[in-house]
């Protein structure tokens, strides 16, 4: 599934881990994977990451929920309800639920 199809508008965003020796930045959510159900445990993990940028200004208040996603070549962007942006560069992603 392409990037800005991922099911993350409104998901919750907990926790942002680097691992700075392996190029990995990982982040764990809360995600509405489906319909009518209740946000389950995933995580979004970016492998070969280059750059990482995150502001937490709260320039439209404070939320840790997803407003959208998008991305250019390999420049991850998610722009958080809050109006802050979490930028990744990186060679590629996986999303999947936790604890499976």
């Amino acid at each position: 599934m392409s990037f800005d199809k991922l099911p993350l508008h409104d998901a919750l965003l907990g926790q942002i881990k680097i691992d700075w020796e392996n190029s990995l930045v990982k982040l764990e959510l809360q995600a509405f994977t489906e319909l009518s159900k209740a946000a389950s445990p995933h995580h979004l993990l970016f492998q070969g990451v280059t750059d990482f940028r995150c502001s937490r200004n709260n320039e439209w208040g404070p939320s840790n929920s997803v407003l959208e996603v998008n991305n250019i070549d390999c420049e991850y962007q998610i722009q958080m309800q809050s109006g802050d942006t979490i930028s990744i560069k990186a060679d590629g992603y996986e999303f999947k639920q936790s604890g499976l």
